[in-house]
């Protein structure tokens, strides 16, 4: 055993529960019960212990810890602003006129001193020549002109296979590459890749059209079953054929369709593009599709078949995973599961990184970073089904944005000038050695203190009527002990003991004509952006309500849910203060977003430390609202304080995807003063 000594990571390692050292590796490891991938390249094997491990050419077992997005510079929008330009560069800012062996030679041996095990992603070519594991994006479909036409067009094979070989052929014989990813965070929502983006206005005859078409036959095989299903009045198939759109208004039938086809296009996607990978380079593994946070269940099912790995990007500010979603994710796939993208940024930063483009990943400081490092990276090691986890990236972001979006992050391990960060630097090159001990009796690792809560059990808050109604104007005399709404918590962000955080105070109340709320929230400086950009990832207040119980499995918006959004100003005018809008989600009732909503009311007023605001949403704005009827809602409520780098929520936080999933939202009983007086 090696004892723990000093610095970040090996004060904060996630070690077994109960354990106060750190294991050596064992010297006779059990063989492999399952191997993928050809000999001779890297490949995956599944120990009899129940271990998964990626397998070097060589026969080695590692947990692969690596870093992204090392390049010798990264341009920012502003011409004349900072762009990173590495110190062992020598060519210019914009051009690869430099010695490019020369600086992937130095840059690699600090990567290695650092502690990284080899490269992910979107790291420069150059370095598939040096003796050093890496993996290769393709973004066959997200980037390629695949992405610019249907799945089922005749086009969109042959595209994806000209991509194929253009990458695969000058690496298919290197032993060095680990494998490919054949895209990055594609969007599997229904706005993207639903039936009804398959169908709605396409030629009639379409081949998209024909296979949605074709789905939904499948599932109601007869004319006279879709019409029970979607309350329709079709006298054959010949009228759905020549219908412009699908309805939506059955929202069970619809559901039940969306899940349908996403399975269908999914297995066909998968299908295609392995068979093609597979068909010119039967040498690497393929790593699947990186997705964004979150995997769909009939997609990761689909994938199962095809690919090698499961792999995902997941940005925490807790340093913890998801159970339902992991747990689930490996379940259904059966796969070795790699962790593509994560990180943790700060506002502290050298380079000047304001962090507007949006991550869950926040943290107070660069501590903060170093330690969540040493804890999620041990934390995924100890999971007998993580094979790997790619930091992303090596160096901060320009802070005037990466030119190509705008992105702005406090990510790296080196700030602009390429400075290491010697907290977070120590705190990879300490965990780095301990990672394939810990994985190696993860087996029998209890993993108590790797997933955060469930959220599966859900709040249930009563919301009293009001006798009379609120006044509107940005104070809280008017509210009640009784209109306070119970159980708000904060996220647990790593290193948030250090600040002051203090949980903000929200009142709810109802009369037949809408909802009224209120919210006081503790924030000394407010910092917003426009409400027609990412709004999200600065102060603001979200809240997500449907106006029906939302079903144990509901990951999509029917008519009766509502995602309504609140930016303070930190210049108020008289009587404003902020903007007040509803974002439109697929399947919800509104057709696009309402910036501000014409008909709800607020009134903030911004004070020392602090900000109050109120609000009326009416009936009219509220698709469903029917207290007596139907008093039963889902609700969940969010407010983010940038500067502290904290989230503070009622049923579940981001990082469960919530705004996605209204299964997330908890219980609201609208209840009336004698009814309460039963309770």
């Amino acid at each position: 055993e090696v004892r723990r000594s000093g610095g970040i990571a090996s004060a904060l390692v996630a070690t077994p529960a109960g354990s106060d050292t750190i294991p050596v590796m064992p010297a006779d490891l059990s063989p492999f019960a399952t191997l993928k991938g050809r000999e001779g390249f890297w490949r995956l094997g599944k120990s009899e212990d129940g271990v998964w491990w990626f397998v070097s050419p060589a026969g080695q077992r590692e947990f692969l810890n690596t870093v992204t997005t090392v390049q010798p510079f990264q341009q920012g929008r502003d011409p004349s602003g900072v762009h990173f330009v590495s110190r062992d560069w020598n060519g210019s800012v914009g051009a690869y006129d430099g010695d490019l062996q020369a600086w992937a030679d130095k840059t690699l041996t600090r990567i290695r001193e650092t502690g990284f095990k080899g490269l992910g992603a979107w790291c420069h070519p150059v370095f598939h020549q040096f003796n050093v594991p890496m993996t290769r994006d393709l973004n066959l479909w997200k980037w390629h002109s695949a992405g610019k036409t249907h799945l089922y067009g005749p086009e969109w094979a042959s595209i994806v296979e000209n991509a194929i070989v253009t990458a695969t052929t000058p690496l298919k014989d290197n032993p060095n590459l680990v494998g490919y990813y054949t895209d990055n965070e594609l969007d599997w929502s229904d706005a993207t890749i639903g039936p009804g983006v398959y169908f709605d206005y396409l030629p009639f005859g379409d081949p998209n059209r024909v296979q949605v078409i074709s789905t939904i036959q499948t599932l109601w095989p007869t004319i006279d079953e879709y019409n029970t299903a979607w309350g329709a009045k079709l006298t054959s198939w010949a009228d759905l054929e020549q219908q412009q759109k699908l309805a939506r208004e059955a929202t069970d039938a619809y559901a039940k369709l969306f899940s349908a086809w996403l399975d269908k296009a999914a297995t066909y996607y998968f299908k295609t593009t392995s068979e093609l990978l597979k068909k010119h380079d039967p040498n690497h593994l393929n790593l699947g599709v990186r997705y964004a946070g979150f995997g769909p269940s009939e997609v990761v099912r689909a994938a199962r078949n095809y690919t090698d790995a499961l792999s995902i990007n997941y940005y925490v500010s807790d340093a913890q995973l998801d159970p339902d979603l992991f747990k689930r994710m490996y379940e259904e796939s059966q796969q070795p599961m790699i962790l593509t993208e994560y990180g943790f940024h700060a506002l502290d930063g050298r380079s000047g990184n304001r962090n507007t483009f949006g991550f869950q990943a926040q943290v107070p400081d660069q501590q903060a970073r170093a330690e969540a490092y040493a804890l999620f990276t041990t934390r995924l090691a100890r999971l007998p089904y993580f094979v790997g986890a790619d930091w992303f990236q090596w160096m901060d972001e320009p802070p005037s944005g990466r030119n190509a979006d705008g992105e702005d992050v406090n990510f790296g391990i080196v700030d602009i000038d390429d400075r290491p960060y010697k907290q977070l630097a120590e705190a990879v090159r300490e965990t780095s050695a301990k990672l394939n001990p810990l994985h190696a009796i993860s087996a029998t690792d209890s993993g108590n203190d790797i997933f955060r809560n469930t959220f599966a059990n859900k709040p249930v808050a009563h919301v009293m009527k009001l006798e009379r109604p609120i006044t509107i104007n940005g104070e809280l005399s008017d509210w009640s002990e009784l209109n306070r709404l119970p159980g708000m918590r904060r996220s647990q962000t790593i290193g948030l003991d250090r600040t002051d955080a203090r949980m903000p105070n929200v009142f709810m109340g109802w009369r037949d004509d809408g909802l009224y709320m209120a919210a006081e929230v503790f924030d000394e400086y407010l910092e917003t952006v426009a409400p027609d950009g990412r709004w999200w990832t600065r102060d603001c207040i979200e809240f997500w309500l449907s106006t029906r119980p939302a079903a144990k499995d509901q990951q999509v918006y029917n008519p009766f849910c509502h995602q309504f959004f609140y930016i303070p100003s930190a210049r108020p005018t008289e009587g404003s203060g902020g903007v007040l809008g509803q974002w439109h989600r697929p399947g919800d009732a509104i057709d696009s977003n309402l910036i501000p909503h014409p008909d709800v009311r607020q009134s903030t007023r911004v004070l020392p430390g602090r900000y109050v605001v109120e609000m009326f949403i009416p009936a009219s704005a509220l698709h469903g609202w029917d207290p007596a009827n139907h008093p039963e809602m889902a609700f969940n409520f969010h407010v983010k304080n940038f500067h502290l780098a904290v989230d503070y929520f009622w049923s579940a936080p981001k990082e469960a995807m919530t705004q996605q999933r209204p299964n997330t939202w908890g219980k609201l009983l609208l209840l009336t003063p004698q009814v309460a007086s039963t309770k």
